[in-house]
């Protein structure tokens, strides 16, 4: 039986899900209806968003350069990657942990390469996680050693918290240092025995390229710290730097932690921007509306960019097909 059909359908239903999402999320937000033009434009603003937006493409640019590092073994332009890249991002909103991205950029690989395609932006994936990790680590040490005001953790159980976050961290790296030994693992269901000569490519990732791609993993983290801090100037909310990066980081740490659906992820982050950022300032307003901007501009606004590529390929497929059953 030809399932081109079903992967067609639903191709168009993840399209379709990930519009209904975006638009949801927007609509059911009344804090965005609490901005004050006026005070939102000025030149002051309007240059700290223009920055934002601008490292929103070098933030995926740099995604886009990691993946297209990964598959090496598939020649493919920056601008395929790239485009490929928010493709998936279409596709991963509407997925619990954005998991349906790497089919989506798979999608524009050939039929043959996209277990590879999907098994390498895994490590891509496993790489800006370890990243998250290990920023998370260090804005939780900053907040227990520094902001003790803060919290009523006894010291013995502060530095338990540190030494067991540090073996998770450093367990995580030596497994990520060393994916060919998850070949093996792998080859015990018979999905992935059918595709070994692509897991094959996947075992060949050098040492050295992990840790490139690690480093852009960080360098993309810098980003996302940038963006928020600049948002929270956006929005009225000036704290010291170290303030920010402590807070920021365990948002992002705990948000990586908490399985999320597509209807609870920005609420989730909400709650957490309150509660870390909240023990710096009182401007809540401020903070709901920094992190929906973000949600926004990397998430939303890519993702639509990327639907059009998603529609052209899905008619493309759909036109082939069609001809091939004539």
């Amino acid at each position: 039986m030809n399932n081109k059909p079903v992967k067609i359908s639903v191709s168009a239903l993840l399209l379709i899900m990930s519009y209904g999402f975006i638009i949801y999320q927007l609509t059911k937000l009344d804090e965005l209806k609490q901005i004050n033009t006026s005070d939102v434009i000025c030149p002051e603003n309007i240059s700290l968003l223009s920055t934002i937006f601008l490292l929103m493409f070098f933030n995926w640019s740099i995604e886009a350069l990691k993946w297209k590092m990964l598959i090496w073994k598939i020649p493919i332009s920056f601008n395929l990657a790239f485009i490929s890249v928010i493709s998936g991002i279409t596709v991963g909103i509407c997925t619990p942990n954005r998991i349906g991205d790497p089919g989506g950029r798979a999608m524009f690989l050939d039929k043959g390469n996209r277990t590879y395609g999907i098994l390498t932006t895994s490590v891509g994936s496993f790489a800006q996680f370890n990243t998250t990790i290990i920023n998370g680590l260090i804005g939780l040490t900053l907040f227990l050693m520094f902001f003790p005001n803060k919290t009523a953790i006894s010291p013995l159980f502060k530095t338990i918290t540190v030494v067991v976050l540090t073996f998770i961290l450093i367990l995580l790296l030596l497994i990520y240092f060393n994916s060919k030994q998850i070949k093996p693992y792998l080859l015990r269901f018979s999905f992935f025995k059918k595709r070994e000569t692509q897991l094959d490519h996947f075992s060949d990732t050098s040492f050295q390229l992990l840790f490139k791609v690690l480093m852009l993993s960080i360098l993309r983290y810098g980003i996302f710290f940038t963006q928020f801090y600049l948002l929270l100037l956006f929005f009225n909310i000036h704290l010291q730097i170290w303030q920010a990066y402590t807070a920021i980081s365990l948002i992002y740490l705990f948000a990586a932690l908490i399985p999320t659906t597509m209807l609870l992820e920005l609420g989730i982050r909400g709650s957490l921007s309150i509660f870390f950022l909240g023990m710096f300032t009182e401007n809540n307003l401020g903070i709901i509306l920094a992190t929906t901007f973000l949600w926004i501009i990397n998430l939303a606004i890519p993702s639509v960019a990327g639907s059009v590529f998603l529609i052209k390929k899905i008619f493309e497929k759909r036109i082939k097909y069609v001809h091939l059953h004539k």
